[in-house]
Order: C-alpha cells, then structure tokens, then sequence
C-alpha cells in the first residue's frame, strides 16, 4: 500500500559555484514506470526556509504513457549540482517522493523504487556519491559515518559540500563549522552557503520552540518541563535513547561517567525515553542499567512531539544546551561528551 503524499521537509543538499563561475547548462529529469500514475504531476524543487511555504518549485511536467520529463534551464546560480526533491503530486490518491541531485547538462532518471513509497533516482556525477542505491539498507548511524568522512577528508569542494548539506539535516557540530568556514573561503558566498546559513536560522528557532515546548513525565508521573531544568543548571544533555537501541546502550556507561563527575558542577542529563512499551522503559531504567538521572517519555516512539520538533530519526542522538537554550554541541558520542563538558567547565 503506497502512503499519501508526504510534504517532504528535508533540508536542501544544494552544492555551491566554483570562483571561476561555469556557463549555466539546462538539466534533464526524465520519469519513467509510472503507469499507475497518468495524468499526476511530477514536480521537482529544493527546500528553502527563506520564501513563502518553505519551497521552492523549479519545474513540472505531466505524467503520460507512465513518462514525464522537466527541463529546467537554470539562470545563475544555477550552473552548479543542485539537491532537489522529486514528488509526484498525486492529488488524494497517493503519492511518492524522492532525493537526488541534478547536474547541468545532465539527464537524470526517475521511476518507482521497489519499497512503492518512495522514487529511485539515478544519473549524474553525485547521485551515486551521496544517495547510493545499494546503501539505502545502511542505518542513520553509517550514512551519518559515511557523509561525515566524505566532508571532512574528500578532495572535491563539490563532494564535500553536498556531503556536508547531507549530514547538517541532523545538527551541526564543530567539526561540521569549521568544514563549513573553509567551503565558503574556497567557493565565496554562494547560494548553496546561504541556504545552509538560512536552514541553521531556522533550525535554532525550531530548537528553540521545541525547549519551550519540552514537556514529558518521569516514570513516577512526575511533570518535567525543559525550560525548568536549564535555569537549574550550567548544561544541559538531552539524550534521545531507547531499550531496544544497542548504541543507546552502550552510550550509558559515559553517561554516567559524566554525570558523576559533572553533576555538582551543574551538569543534568535529561533522557527522552523512545519506547512505546512503558514496561520495556521502566525494565531498562530500574533493573537493567539503574538510570539516576532525569528519565521521561509520553511512550510514542519516533511519533513522539518532542522527537518531531528535535526532528529525531535514528537514536543515539542529543543536545549539550545551556540555560537560555542555546544549543553548545550535538551527537556527543563516547568520550566526547566528557572532553567538552571538561573545558566547558574550566571557562
């Protein structure tokens, strides 16, 4: 069974120029295998927190005989690969929607995945770099591993940079900035540079709403809002962790190693419990791994609003935040969370 339309919200994967800026050449998007989709629009276009509805249109087409193609003839700064998002607008029926990347003077293809949910996209340089087929089994935690040694040792500024786009949809962290700062030095302020910029703005406010929001319970009942939390304390952890998730697991010896040693110096660690069985939670909690620290859920899993609004989509995941509820760090992961909670407090 196919899902309804998603209105797809992802961040933009959009690469920058070169100095020397290239001859703008039109793109290709040719759709095939849509047979059970006649007459649907197949649109294409790239997230952008800066205009109205959050997105931007380049182009659409008519599906006939199960094909559509859309040609877009890009003005600058269209002259370099391009993130995009492909959805076909099925009206009430149903609808698929897909990521790639298109690049000028290419043909890139689109048909059906074999999943029914979603479209396969193949073509072009970089489609096989960042959105590889043969990988859509791996988990969030190797596409994150993948991306990330692709923006931090690739030799390519274009690679880097969409790479990069791809991995700041989960945050970005120190490493990320700095990759960030040498990109601008190298390709200029670029409209790839500025949507980044523009996606960061708007995630701090979503961050920041979502802190405001922050409301869950303890497995005693008790009512925990964030906000309360951070005013109490110098930083803040919010852990996003489960029973189920191995690495959640093997995350809680440093956690509690942190909080033993941090905890006097005004360091609390709140955990967003993602179970949906509350026996499962509290097993874990009590009897499994004797959790002393701030522990809530509303026992919803990835459907949970404060998973949502923190856009969680794999776990392990967390927010190191400090008392007016400005983020300091993200995904601290092993004995990071220590060597930054370590010179936060000798400042």
């Amino acid at each position: 069974m196919r899902n309804p339309v998603v209105l797809f919200s992802a961040i933009v994967f959009f690469v920058a120029g070169t100095t020397a800026v290239a001859e703008p050449k039109a793109f290709t998007v040719k759709a095939a295998g849509f047979d059970d989709y006649e007459g649907d629009l197949l649109e294409v276009g790239y997230p952008d927190p800066r205009r109205d509805g959050g997105f931007e249109v380049l182009d659409l087409a008519f599906v006939e005989n199960g094909h559509a193609t859309v040609v877009v003839e890009p003005a600058e700064p269209f002259s370099e690969p391009l993130g995009v998002t492909f959805r076909l607008l099925a009206g009430e029926r149903s609808g698929l929607f897909g990521q790639g990347i298109v690049e000028p003077g290419a043909t890139i293809e689109v048909r059906p995945a074999a999943d029914g949910e979603t479209l396969s996209v193949a073509g072009g340089t970089y489609n096989a770099l960042v959105f590889p087929h043969s990988l859509r089994a791996e988990s969030p935690v190797e596409t994150r591993d993948r991306l990330r040694d692709i923006y931090l040792n690739g030799a390519e500024a274009h690679a880097r940079m969409l790479a990069l786009q791809a991995a700041w949809l989960d945050g970005e962290d120190e490493d990320q900035a700095r990759v960030l700062a040498e990109l601008r030095n190298e390709l200029g302020d670029t409209l790839a540079i500025q949507l980044m910029d523009a996606r960061a703005a708007e995630r701090k406010k979503e961050i920041a709403r979502a802190m405001k929001d922050f409301l869950a319970k303890t497995l005693d009942g008790e009512e925990i809002r964030l906000t309360d939390v951070l005013q109490q304390n110098r930083y803040t952890l919010v852990e996003f962790w489960a029973s189920w998730c191995g690495p959640c697991i093997a995350e809680i010896p440093y956690l509690k190693a942190a909080y033993d040693k941090y905890r006097d110096q005004g360091f609390e660690i709140v955990a967003v419990n993602l179970d949906t069985d509350r026996e499962e939670w509290r097993f874990a909690s009590e009897d499994e791994y004797d959790i002393n620290w701030i522990n809530v859920s509303d026992e919803q899993a990835f459907n949970s609003p404060i998973a949502r609004l923190y856009r969680v989509k794999g776990i392990p995941s967390n927010y190191l935040v400090a008392p007016d509820g400005k983020r300091v760090a993200s995904h601290l992961r092993g004995d990071e969370l220590d060597r930054k909670l370590s010179s936060l407090f000798a400042d």
